[in-house]
């Protein structure tokens, strides 16, 4: 690791005002870093992790670039954002434009997502079909005592009550842990098949080169201006004078030699540390944080990735060509699988392999948590026929990555919560925070790359 430096200045940076420092080198923190650079600031971004991107990072597998999941670019989001993205992706090596093939596992049937009518007819047979179309048209009322709603609401008044019970209860049980009463309504609209932006042909945007290039580009951009990147860099505290943080504690705890703990002076923090760890480094927000007495805490569950590698058929075909396929059958334990070779068809080419990654979801705690890297291999393989995968391919080798508290869960009353937070936070005047892990949030690329701008916006203006 290299140790960040307490020095006032740096390499290619003026002498004068202590930087902003930027916890976390996600695409949001790297963007407030841009931001912060084009009015003149001076920054230095720190990151424990040896790689920027956080979740939106790549590694490299068999001679591949595998992302950490399914990472989607959509050509119709923001303007600002696509154009930024493009440019970014255009210099780690250029972009593959396909159009999105979706489908899901329901009822032991692969069906395209969202399902067409004669897909549910010969899935559900004629009466529940009848009874999914009449209940959708019946008008719905929140449940008693589910003030303000919930995402069962919401679901319920755009699909009907038969299809939330048949679909989306088990899938929110899968993969949040919950049934979807307990979830903000907010969280129905960003569910598959309710997203704004998701009907009709949609076409995904993939860097050649993965997900990650286009963000180790911007930490290239970066480092070029005169910005300080320091990864492999823990955080472990933060310093505070008065209503002031004033510097950011990193390193590791004990240590001796480059690794001993060191001071980053700072005259404004942009950090996306989750709200529980905050909490620790600041006086006075621990439990007496004020949030109401129905607010839950900031929960998140982890995710278990499980690449396989596959001997590929005539075409690189493997029986299932989607980008992705969602299992919303509870008894099917994966919960997505995604082919890689469908988000970059060139890329892979003629390769004699193609990589899926099946996804698992767990709360830390539970059987999916107890198995070895093997044991989630196995199970994944096992499943690979129920999502339309030919039984006859051969899996050549696996990998697994288990992605800690990397899904955020949207319980109701997440909103107060993080109002909560945010008034016991106020007294900082110099505290801003920001990424998916620090506003408890699920910010995609493309929202970060404008929620960073605007949080850079934010410090100059606190400024």
């Amino acid at each position: 690791m290299s140790a960040p430096s307490v020095a006032a200045g740096g390499p290619g940076l003026p002498r004068g005002e202590d930087p902003v420092v930027v916890i976390g080198a996600g695409p949001a923190g790297l963007a407030a870093a841009e931001h912060l650079l084009d009015a003149g600031r001076r920054v230095v971004v720190v990151d424990g992790a040896p790689v920027v991107g956080g979740l939106s990072r790549s590694v490299e597998r068999w001679g591949h670039r595998l992302d950490l999941g399914p990472h989607s670019f959509l050509s119709s989001s923001h303007p600002e954002s696509v154009a930024r993205w493009l440019d970014l992706a255009g210099a780690a090596g250029g972009v593959e434009r396909t159009e999105a093939v979706r489908a899901a596992v329901w009822r032991g049937r692969v069906v395209g997502f969202p399902p067409r009518p004669l897909d549910v007819l010969r899935t559900a047979g004629p009466v529940t079909t009848a009874r999914f179309a009449l209940d959708r048209l019946r008008p719905r009322r929140p449940a008693p005592g589910t003030t303000g709603g919930s995402a069962y609401d919401a679901l319920v008044a755009r699909h009907g009550l038969a299809v939330v019970a048949d679909l989306f209860v088990p899938y929110c049980r899968k993969y949040l842990g919950v049934h979807p009463r307990d979830l903000s309504p907010a969280f129905a609209h960003k569910l598959q098949g309710t997203r704004r932006g998701w009907t009709g042909p949609v076409d995904l945007l993939t860097p050649r080169a993965g997900t990650g290039a286009v963000w180790d580009e911007l930490a290239r951009r970066l480092r070029a201006r005169g910005a300080r990147v320091l990864l492999g860099t823990p955080v472990v505290g933060l310093t505070v004078a008065g209503e002031r943080v004033t510097g950011v504690r990193c390193g590791r705890a004990g240590a001796t030699g480059p690794e001993q703990e060191q001071t980053l002076a700072a005259s404004a923090v942009v950090s996306s540390a989750p709200a529980a760890v905050l909490r620790r480094w600041l006086p006075g927000t621990g439990t007496s944080t004020p949030t109401p007495a129905a607010a839950p805490a900031f929960t998140a569950r982890d995710t278990y990735l499980v690449h396989l590698r596959l001997a590929a058929g005539p075409g690189g075909g493997v029986g299932q060509n989607a980008h992705y396929v969602t299992a919303y059958d509870p008894q099917v334990r994966t919960g997505r699988l995604s082919n890689t070779r469908s988000w970059r068809p060139e890329t892979f080419g003629r390769a004699p392999d193609t990589v899926l990654c099946a996804e698992f979801w767990s709360s830390g705690q539970d059987d999916l948590s107890a198995r070895t890297d093997d044991q989630l291999a196995a199970l994944a393989v096992s499943e690979l026929p129920v999502f339309g995968v030919d039984p006859r391919v051969r899996v050549l080798d696996h990998d697994v990555l288990r992605l800690p508290r990397s899904v955020p869960v949207l319980t109701r009353g997440v909103e107060a919560a993080r109002a909560g937070l945010d008034a016991a936070l106020d007294r900082w005047t110099n505290l801003t925070r920001v990424g998916r892990h620090g506003t408890h949030d699920w910010d995609g690329q493309e929202d970060a790359l404008l929620t960073g701008r605007s949080t850079g916006a934010h410090v100059l203006r606190g400024a």
